[in-house]
């Protein structure tokens, strides 16, 4: 993949974009003689790609009134919040096949060997990655969830997640529905501007009907929490520990489709029952994540309708693209062409542009 190149113009002002998680600050600096573009030096962020460059834009007023002031442009890495909602029911305890051992499974385990890749990859990621982590049920209860997170979302929380997953025991049931909806509920407390995901890993079929008993079956509010959640602006990636061709298929596909990241293949959730099924997919998923396609702005634009927003020069119609939370970034959906062409690389430029004078608001 060969990543996109951002350009702008008519900038004025301090504020901030992300670009394939990469923030820009930009900060009004001399006025350029002229209207001619010159490059700007590259940051030294590690996150930034070496063929990747900055530009800043000297452009007329609308009036034409002269050329507006120069930015520069700063490179600073802003990874993901990834919060890992794990199952931690008493078949986890249980191996691969679902068949209990006298005297436990020890590494055999799916709890054994979901923590162990779980471990891996978080230490392999930390400092791409803010990684969190949740278990569901919370403490003793079979089907309470509270909305606090056993590691809070944060840089380097490898040792952190490590130590939470060796004080854990499984042995509660599966609220899957309340896991999700608590999950969302402590994500909307974290206020950094970092773009927001759920990795959901349970090993079955969600129960813990809400007023029935910790058996109830409960898939249809698990799916529709999934929904809800997604339209929180926060997705949900689903995965499922040892549930390939089980019962739990068709709920976990659904939920997988609900949360706006489904496999292209069959199954739509991620199915895995080793260590290393695991590892491969958390691979995979924290590598879409650390590529969002997604601008941060370091505040509100005074004029919401006066932002441009161009790809390879040719202007993106405003239905293409949003506002992010609180019009605080501007956002290609995960599912549109423009940003299917960013991740690819089939598009390279993109330009946000406001007119001479207008500037956000922190």
């Amino acid at each position: 993949m060969t990543p996109s190149r951002i350009t702008t113009l008519l900038f004025v002002g301090v504020f901030n974009l992300n670009v394939l998680g990469c923030s820009f600050d930009t900060k009004e600096g001399a006025g350029l003689a002229g209207t001619g573009v010159a490059p700007i030096p590259r940051g030294t962020d590690a996150g930034v790609a070496p063929n990747r460059t900055y530009t800043n834009g000297g452009g007329s007023t609308a009036g034409g009134g002269g050329a507006c002031g120069s930015n520069t442009f700063t490179a600073n890495h802003l990874p993901p919040d990834l919060l890992i909602v794990l199952d931690r029911s008493g078949s986890m305890n249980d191996d691969a096949t679902g068949m209990s051992c006298v005297g436990g499974c020890g590494a055999t385990s799916k709890w054994s060997q979901m923590t162990s890749a779980i471990n891996l990859v978080v230490a392999n990621t930390e400092a791409k990655v803010r990684w969190g982590l949740k278990l569901f049920a919370s403490g003793a209860e079979l089907c309470n969830v509270n909305a606090a997170a056993e590691v809070p979302i944060g840089p380097m929380n490898a040792a952190a997640i490590k130590a939470a997953i060796g004080a854990a025991i499984p042995g509660s049931a599966t609220p899957t529905r309340a896991a999700e909806t608590q999950a969302a509920a402590y994500l909307a407390t974290v206020s950094d501007p970092n773009p927001k995901y759920i990795l959901l890993a349970p090993d079955g079929l969600p129960n813990c009907q809400q007023g029935g008993s910790p058996l109830a079956a409960d898939d249809a509010a698990a799916i529709a929490a999934v929904s809800t959640v997604a339209g929180m602006g926060i997705p949900t990636f689903v995965i499922g520990v040892a549930t390939g061709g089980s019962t739990a298929d068709g709920t976990l596909n659904m939920m997988a489709v609900n949360g706006g990241h489904p496999r292209s293949s069959s199954p739509q959730y991620y199915p895995v029952s080793t260590s290393q099924d695991l590892e491969s997919a958390l691979t995979v998923i924290q590598g879409m994540v650390a590529l969002p396609c997604q601008f941060q702005l370091g505040g509100v634009p005074s004029d919401l309708g006066a932002v441009s927003v161009a790809v390879d020069g040719q202007v993106v119609a405003r239905s293409d693209w949003t506002y992010g939370p609180g019009n605080r970034s501007i956002v290609f959906p995960d599912a549109g062409a423009v940003c299917g062409n960013l991740k690819s690389g089939a598009a390279r430029d993109v330009t946000i542009s406001l007119p001479c004078g207008e500037t956000v608001v922190p």
